[in-house]
């Protein structure tokens, strides 16, 4: 609707200023000619789905753009833990930005015989395949062995298509728009409102531009979650897991009774000492009372 508005006024600016010239072209035209890059705007749909713009042939995709994410899980000694997170990402480090980049790193210490890392990056296909082969070995070395091994991956091929039409549609408009204003002059309030429209339509073209970068970049750069855990800590194997797992249930269970018996405690002793000293003040008058003989009970008069 703004931009209505904005042709509108730009059609009304023409037709005033070749008035003046002596009438050479008539508002009709310049509103057809406007209207011609706003139909632009909306872009056509080949047969598969995919975004064309009109007059140009549908483009053929040869193969999907694909984001993957790669997760492994690795179990080593705890002492071996640090050296393993401190070389791959000194190997992401080393192998520079373009191929590598380390998105976080972290190693957490569960207690004397336990520690946790993560370490995610961002990683070339290249990289990502050096790693997949000589990660294996690597872990063995450490004495340790890789647990677990997933990939996934999201189709991002329509989506791209799509806002590359939709950026191509409003740098059509913007152009445009700027044609119009440097080659129609007129009143200053016809000229804003064009500057104004042309800066939403330049505003929208970075928005989406910013996503079709970040979208390009998952398709260049996988990501990768490598998740390290000390022996015995990720997950107990074995026939005598399950009653290692009920003993540690049972030291649990005594630790939250105690605590529970603990508290119990803090909040009857304050009452207890209450009592006793209620008691001990009145000790006496209670002696009284408890050492008075009771009377015999009344007997009832014999009849005559």
């Amino acid at each position: 609707m703004r931009l209505v508005v904005v042709i509108g006024l730009a059609a009304g600016l023409l037709a005033g200023c070749e008035a003046r010239n002596g009438g050479a072209q008539s508002e009709p035209v310049l509103a057809t000619e406007l209207a011609k890059p706003v139909m632009r705007m909306v872009p056509e749909r080949a047969a598969d789905g995919g975004a064309v713009a009109p007059g140009s042939p549908a483009p053929t995709i040869t193969l999907p753009m694909l984001a993957y994410v790669y997760e492994y899980g690795i179990e080593a000694p705890t002492d071996r833990i640090r050296g393993l997170v401190a070389g791959h990402e000194a190997a992401c480090a080393a192998a520079g930005p373009a191929q590598c980049q380390v998105t976080s790193s972290t190693v957490t210490e569960l207690g004397e015989d336990s520690l946790r890392g993560v370490l995610e990056l961002r990683a070339s296909a290249a990289w990502v395949k050096r790693l997949r082969d000589g990660l294996p070995g690597e872990t063995r070395a450490a004495g340790g062995r890789v647990t677990s091994s997933r990939v996934s991956s999201e189709d991002l091929s329509r989506q791209i298509v799509d806002t590359e039409a939709r950026v191509r549609a409003m740098t059509t408009l913007r152009d445009r728009l700027m044609a119009l204003l440097a080659e129609r002059p007129g009143k200053l309030a016809d000229v804003v409102a064009i500057e104004q429209e042309l800066a939403r339509v330049q505003g929208e073209i970075d928005s989406t531009a910013s996503q079709l970068a970040v979208m390009r970049g998952r398709v260049q750069m996988s990501t990768v979650t490598l998740s390290y855990g000390s022996k015995g800590s990720i997950a107990p194997d074995g026939v005598w897991s399950p009653l290692v797992s009920a003993f540690e249930d049972f030291i649990g269970i005594i630790a939250v009774t105690l605590g529970g018996m603990v508290r119990v405690l803090a909040w009857l002793l304050p009452w207890l000492a209450l009592g006793g000293g209620i008691l001990w003040l009145f000790r006496k008058r209670l002696r009284a009372n408890w050492g008075r003989p009771k009377p015999p009970p009344a007997t009832p008069p014999e009849a005559s």
